[in-house]
């Protein structure tokens, strides 16, 4: 499989040993030398993604929805001419990708700076991102966390070598709960289904930040318990020093990895700008189980080559020694 390193797409949110590639992102292992096949791990994320494909049209034309109905007088100035038309529909059909990006950059601040509170490191503050880090903060408040005591480890490389897959842990936490058990929220009891409680043992959680200017805080999916089952199932954890983040590196030794440790719990936490949602989730053997099963899947998909399949002359037509050629 063929994977090219995209190093122009680099930002300062990667994760640790993440990469960019031409087949999204990938977890570069520094144990391996850069010629080894295995070097180069899926992100959970990218494998999951084969899984989500279907739901990414209905979004994006949501997202274009909403951005024509917020120009609709440029658009209705653009069908006098068919040359401005033709200009308005390209850049249309642009927004859904600006507006994931703008989203996906408000969500890695976010990340950043709750990072930041979890190590007791300074951060800039973030007039957008600052919403989001009340509801933080918020959580860490009502669920008795202290950081020093609580936080095991926050934005986390783990890796899989057997497997293989590559991830990122948001949060690690020991949380106390007065019962083997905890109440949904009124407000958020479903309908359709039992509302019983939830288990919630004390105990190391895995835990999972999810941000959103327009969902509930609790919105959860199918592809949550797949992330956090594959996070949950890592091998190994990666604490290394600034000058072994990226990729192969010669600093990299035994002594910058941990085993990943078995957790009581996973969850998602749902941050949004009123609030939070706290949703754990069972991310079991079934779930981990299905986590692998995407993965032959994304890598048969990404080492596909298909710009040379194109189509063919019929055989009525004379070949000539130029056509075979």
């Amino acid at each position: 499989m063929n994977i090219t390193i995209r190093e122009d797409e680099r930002d300062q949110y990667d994760p640790s040993h993440a990469v960019p590639t031409s087949a999204g992102r990938y977890y570069c292992d520094p144990m391996l030398d850069p010629d080894d096949p295995n070097r180069m791990k899926i992100s959970v994320t990218n494998a999951i993604d084969q899984h989500m494909i279907e739901a990414l049209a209905p979004a994006a034309a949501r997202d274009t929805a909403i951005w024509l109905m917020d120009n609709l007088p440029a658009a209705v100035r653009a069908a006098a001419d068919p040359d401005d038309m033709e200009a308005f529909i390209k850049l249309a059909k642009a927004q859904y990708r600006v507006q994931w990006d703008k989203k996906a950059d408000l969500g890695s601040r976010v990340h950043n700076i709750a990072e930041a509170i979890n190590l007791g490191a300074p951060y800039i503050p973030d007039e957008e991102a600052a919403p989001f880090v009340d509801a933080y903060l918020a959580f860490l408040r009502d669920f008795g966390v202290d950081i020093r005591r609580d936080i095991k480890a926050a934005e986390c490389t783990v890796l899989n070598r057997t497997i293989p897959y590559g991830g990122t842990s948001d949060i690690w936490a020991e949380l106390r709960f007065p019962g083997p058990t905890s109440p949904i929220i009124p407000k958020f009891k479903p309908r359709a289904v039992p509302a019983g409680p939830i288990p919630t043992p004390s105990g190391l959680w895995l835990v999972d930040i999810k941000t959103s200017l327009t969902k509930p805080a609790s919105a959860v999916y199918e592809d949550h318990l797949m992330q956090l089952a594959a996070l949950r199932n890592a091998e190994v954890a990666l604490i290394c020093p600034p000058e072994c983040t990226y990729g192969e590196s010669e600093t990299h030794d035994a002594s910058h990895e941990f085993a990943v440790p078995p957790f009581v719990g996973t969850a998602i936490l749902n941050l949004r700008t009123n609030g939070y949602g706290f949703v754990p989730l069972p991310a079991d053997a079934d779930a981990f189980t299905a986590f692998c099963g995407l993965l032959p899947l994304a890598h048969y998909v990404h080492g596909l080559e298909m710009r040379g399949f194109k189509p063919i002359q019929p055989p009525s037509k004379t070949t000539t020694r130029k056509d075979a050629a």
